[in-house]
């Protein structure tokens, strides 16, 4: 677990990319089939390298909840198409979340991937899966790898506040992973298998799925299982603790009632065990005799996910009403967050009582964690007139939350692991068992309304805006052998609001403006969190008040012929942000561990860019560019002060990523038969570093430009091979928000057929 919004200081490079390719922006397949006259068989699971669409033209459901062009929607978006995901077969989603502008990684291992939009992460970005909220009141933020990239059609992404359409947690956008669609599939049954293999990683993965059709009845039901060992940095040496195991499962159901009445049923699992968190790793060593003092290390032995779904809709061919949908929807999520902790007696304060012969107290932690949400959704959407389209609806949904904390722990005659002889037991604690969270109800309940005005034929106007009531429920108990959870009660509210508008002066120009309001109301983590962090100890705070921002965002999406551009500058203000202030009592001994506890106190501001496009050209070439950049101020004083221990009015903000693109060049054989795609990745600038917080060392991070290679075939017998090298040159580096050096090396292979 990091310690916050601040905890992991950035290492920031400053440098120079090398700019070579022309424009570009995310390959796009055919669109999923999401306006409902326009439902389309699902093409292949699997590769495609037929001519895809222009990005500008695709449709997109994310931010207004109904479909609509990219390019008619004001706000700052982005996606991932089937063809993205079947072709370069990432190990988890965000593999490929980080190639999109204005996109990172929070990253911890390989399978730890936590998104960050526009230099927000954590819970501050909402991960839906199918427009239902994957997180809500757990954790430190949301799992994207918690459903598999073979289970996915597409994702979008909404970068700034979302919380007109989706509520708290979408203060830094939201990010909607739409898994594959069973259609209306003429043929009465067909399906595709896939092997994979990647050597950085020695990583083997298979699935399968099938796409049957009884009558009415349709599906798509898919499986697989991955495993993926410690991956190897370019000087050949392991980093441990990053492997993991999985395997999953998911079924789509479409049963039609009427022409116009459709059923849909869903139902996905994800099952991971021994995942390794490496990145949160800590350890201190004596500066005079090197003998280690304090060591540190977590991972999930398992983490589980159910989640079900069943939804009607309906079109009004005949009414005002041009269609309406409602979903009710299930969730369950378990996991162990296992920590293992070995401390120094040298570290403990005068008189604190140590068995004789001691020298080391060895802590092992399992923190188990239960989520049960439950959700209805329900959405009414009027037909497109000449002057409007308005659509409203009811997002009502309440999680319910518990967990033991299980430690075991006991003293050795040994300086942890830096004795090479065998410790022996000086003396063993009774195992203790207290609440890892409270057991508690947190419900919401949200009305919200959006229209769109049609001033004129080249004008646009987006208006919206959100009621949320709050009801929080927790009960008194355990939260350790000397403390306690007190009862907690919350009745809150919050109203949110946007307005966008899109004109467009000529054919294929549009130019956008957006200003949105944004909040999240503090969930079971930063109430209530008391253990174990990678920094040291964490403690929550029941007297939290919900963070809340202002975004203002600016665009323009040209489209002329073959070529496609988009750009987005943004200015976004924030006050109350949580963060976990040091509280560190006096007199703790140096290197010792740390202890923070989360407190409302900065007020920041973010701005900055992003670029997208492709180009098209000679038939059978396509370039591809996107591009962003971001820069962050603390902008008072107190909030500085308690987080540096210095005194001025402004202070970089940390965590914000540096400038970032990636480029490519596609060559396509005029038939689709065979594709070849060198691209590069690329950061430098990483943002200016704050000043040190107490207690934790500064670190730097270098800038950095790494090539890769993919490449199709098309078989005789109709089978795929798909082919790739990442990081050709075998080149050291760092992601701008990643804690551990990336992979060196690796070579990509699957293979693919369809029966």
């Amino acid at each position: 677990m990091s310690r916050g919004f601040f905890a992991s200081i950035a290492r920031r490079p400053t440098a120079t990319p090398a700019l070579g390719l022309l424009a570009l922006a995310i390959l796009s397949a055919p669109a999923r089939a999401q306006a409902p006259a326009a439902a389309k068989a699902p093409v292949s699971a699997f590769a495609d390298t037929t001519k895809p669409v222009m990005f500008l033209k695709e449709i997109v459901t994310t931010g207004s909840r109904y479909p609509r062009a990219y390019f008619e929607s004001p706000q700052a978006l982005s996606f991932v198409t089937t063809k993205d995901l079947r072709e370069q077969q990432p190990a988890v989603v965000g593999d490929l979340l980080s190639a999109l502008p204005g996109v990172d990684n929070s990253k911890d291992s390989p399978w730890e991937q936590r998104p960050v939009l526009r230099g927000l992460g954590g819970q501050r970005v909402l991960v839906l899966m199918d427009g239902s909220p994957v997180n809500s009141a757990r954790g430190n933020g949301p799992h994207p790898s918690l459903v598999e990239p073979e289970q996915i059609e597409r994702v979008e992404v909404v970068r700034g506040p979302s919380s007109v359409a989706y509520g708290s947690d979408a203060l830094g956008g939201a990010i909607n992973i739409i898994t594959r669609d069973p259609g209306s599939n003429a043929d009465r049954f067909k399906g595709s298998a896939l092997l994979g293999v990647s050597s950085a990683d020695k990583q083997r993965n298979a699935s399968v799925e099938i796409m049957p059709r009884i009558g009415k009845l349709s599906g798509f039901i898919s499986g697989g299982a991955r495993k993926a060992g410690d991956f190897e940095v370019p000087d050949g040496t392991k980093v441990p603790f990053s492997g993991f195991k999985d395997w999953n499962g998911l079924a789509n159901l479409r049963y039609g009632l009427s022409e116009h009445m459709t059923l849909r049923g869903g139902y996905q699992m994800y099952r991971g065990t021994n995942i390794g968190l490496p990145g949160l790793t800590a350890q201190f060593l004596d500066p005079n005799t090197g003998e280690q003092l304090f060591y540190q290390d977590f991972g999930f032995p398992d983490y589980d996910r159910d989640a079900a779904s069943l939804t009607l809709e309906h079109q009004y061919p005949d009414s005002w009403f041009a269609r309406s949908h409602a979903k009710v929807y299930w969730q369950r999520e378990h996991r162990n967050f296992y920590s293992h902790e070995e401390f120094s007696t040298a570290l403990f304060p005068p008189g604190t009582p140590i068995p004789t012969g001691a020298r080391t107290r060895i802590t092992n932690q399992d923190r188990f964690f239960d989520l049960h949400t439950w959700g209805f959704q329900t959405q009414f959407t009027s037909r497109k007139t000449k002057r409007y389209m308005l659509s409203s609806g009811l997002d009502l949904a309440a999680d319910h939350t518990e967990g033991d904390n299980v430690r075991h722990r006991y003293w050795i005659d040994a300086y942890g692991t830096a004795v090479p002889a065998p410790p022996d037991t000086v003396a063993t604690v009774q195992n203790t068992t207290t609440a890892s969270v409270p057991v508690g109800t947190f419900g919401n309940y949200a009305v919200f309304a959006q229209s769109e005005i049609y001033l004129a034929p080249q004008w646009t106007t987006s208006v919206g805006a959100r009621y949320t009531y709050y009801r929080y429920r927790t009960e008194a108990g355990p939260q350790s052998p000397t403390n306690s959870f007190p009862a907690f009660k919350v009745d809150d509210s919050s109203i949110s609001g946007s307005v966008g508008v899109v004109y467009a002066p000529i054919e294929d120009l549009h130019i956008t403006a957006n200003v949105a309001n944004g909040y999240r109301q503090p969930n079971a983590q930063d109430l209530f969190f008391n253990g174990p962090a990678s920094v040291g100890t964490v403690l929550g705070n029941p007297a939290l008040t919900p963070e809340k921002s202002i975004s203002y965002d600016a665009g323009v999406r040209w489209g002329p012929g073959e070529l496609a551009v988009a750009a987005n500058l943004f200015y976004s203000t924030y006050r109350d942000l949580i963060d976990a202030v040091n509280v560190t009592p006096p007199g703790n001994p140096p290197g010792a561990p740390q202890t923070f506890q989360y407190t409302n106190i900065t007020s920041a501001r973010i701005w900055g860019g992003e670029l997208e496009g492709t180009l098209r050209f000679k038939r059978q070439w396509q370039a591809r560019l996107s591009m962003a950049g971001a820069v962050g101020d603390i902008t008072n004083a107190d909030a500085i002060y308690k987080l540096y221990g210095v005194v001025q009015e402004q202070a970089p903000l940390p965590n914000v990523p540096p400038y970032k693109g990636v480029a490519a060049l596609r060559w396509s054989e005029l038939h689709g038969r065979v594709f070849v795609e060198p691209s590069m990745r690329w950061s430098w600038r990483m943002n200016r570093l704050p000043p040190p917080t107490p207690g934790l060392p500064s670190q730097f991070r270098k800038e950095w430009l790494v090539g890769d290679v993919l490449a199709g075939i098309r078989l005789p017998r109709g089978q795929r091979l798909g082919i790739g090298v990442r990081n050709i040159a075998n080149r050291s580096y760092t992601l701008p928000l990643g804690s551990l050096p990336e992979s060196g090396r690796s070579w990509t292979a699957n293979l693919a057929a369809d029966f």
